[in-house]
């Protein structure tokens, strides 16, 4: 059996309580947060301003709090992807940050996994996750309150 892939989920909430998400490029209508891997000998946290920098361009963050518990994931057997053929899905660690005084997202420093950037509400989000992640989404929020 495949093992899980331990990653990291950014819920970066604003003054309005909005999270900020990311339009896939590859999946245009899909919504996310930033998430990404945790690479070898790296912490969560860590791995969480080293994702933030790559996917949005920023990774100067305040984290407010982190989950618990890892929320983990199949990978739909439908996936035809790289990290389906290692992983059997992924294991996360949710935290709840906000950016720092003066700080925001650039998509222009970003890998290019966003093609746009937008603040929604958590319903709004579950609305326009892939189902197969709607579930973690669920958890991931309640464990962060």
């Amino acid at each position: 059996m495949k093992a899980y892939r331990n990653c990291v989920v950014a819920a970066i909430v604003n003054d309005e309580g909005l999270f900020l998400a990311g339009e896939r490029s590859d999946k245009p209508g899909v919504w996310q947060l930033p998430q990404g891997g945790v690479e070898d000998g790296e912490s969560d946290q860590d791995a969480l301003v080293r994702e933030l920098q790559e996917e949005i361009g920023c990774g100067e963050v305040e984290v407010l709090k982190v989950a618990k518990n890892r929320i983990s994931y199949d990978f739909p057997p439908s996936l035809k992807a790289p990290i389906a053929d290692k992983y059997s899905g992924q294991s996360q660690r949710w935290f709840l940050v906000r950016f720092k005084p003066g700080q925001q997202a650039d998509l222009s420093q970003g890998d290019g996994e966003f093609s746009d950037l937008d603040w929604k509400s958590s319903a709004e989000l579950l609305e326009n996750v892939v189902d197969w992640k709607k579930d973690a989404y669920v958890k991931g929020f309640a464990e962060l309150g």
